[in-house]
Formats: C-alpha cells, structure tokens, sequence
C-alpha cells in the first residue's frame, strides 16, 4: 500500500496544524538518527507533495527551520524561522522507533 497523509480532528490542540503519515495500518515516524542532526522540533513538512514509498517506511519533503530570535520565551511578535531548502525526511515505522539506539521521535508533523 502507498503511504499517505492523515490529518487530526482541528478540535485537538496538541496536533492542530500537524499531519501524519500512514502505510496501510503501520503509523509512520520521523526519528532523529534519520535527520543528520537536524533537530526534529525544527521539522515542517510539505503536505502537498505526497509521501514517497520507502524500502522500510516512506519519505516526505520537509524543512529544519529554526526559530530565529534572542531566545526571550515571549515576545510582541512570532519569531522568524530561518529559511531551509527542502529535504528527503525518511519516515519509519513507529513500532520500530529506538531500535537502533535512543533517539527522539515525532508521528505528528508540523505542516509547513
């Protein structure tokens, strides 16, 4: 089965604003040891394009875009993010999150 995106109800807050990917019943997950360092807290990925099949999983275009600002926890106005080109995100099966040592993990993705 190809890979799509699956999208929350907007009533929930925690994932408003994000989507998922799924492969026939497998949820899929963004894991750090995939990212070369990128920080997937920074992660935004682009739902237009759809997920591309993966020999264990799928990838999606996203971007690492840090927020840029003095680093104040509030502020009048929404911070920057830096620009970032777009990349390959490999996405894994989410029951397959750690097996390859700690790392972190996310299922839902912030949209772009």
């Amino acid at each position: 089965m190809p890979p799509r995106w699956a999208f929350p109800d907007p009533r929930i807050d925690a994932v408003r604003g994000c989507a998922a990917v799924e492969r026939g019943p497998l949820v899929l997950c963004a894991e750090s040891t995939d990212q070369d360092g990128g920080d997937l807290d920074d992660l935004r990925v682009d739902t237009g394009a759809r997920p591309r099949d993966a020999a264990s999983g799928a990838t999606v275009h996203g971007r690492f875009q840090p927020p840029v600002g003095d680093g104040a926890p509030y502020a009048p106005t929404e911070p920057a993010r830096e620009g970032a080109e777009a990349q390959p995100v490999r996405l894994v099966p989410y029951h397959r999150w750690a097996r390859r040592g700690p790392s972190t993990m996310r299922v839902w993705l912030p949209k772009d």
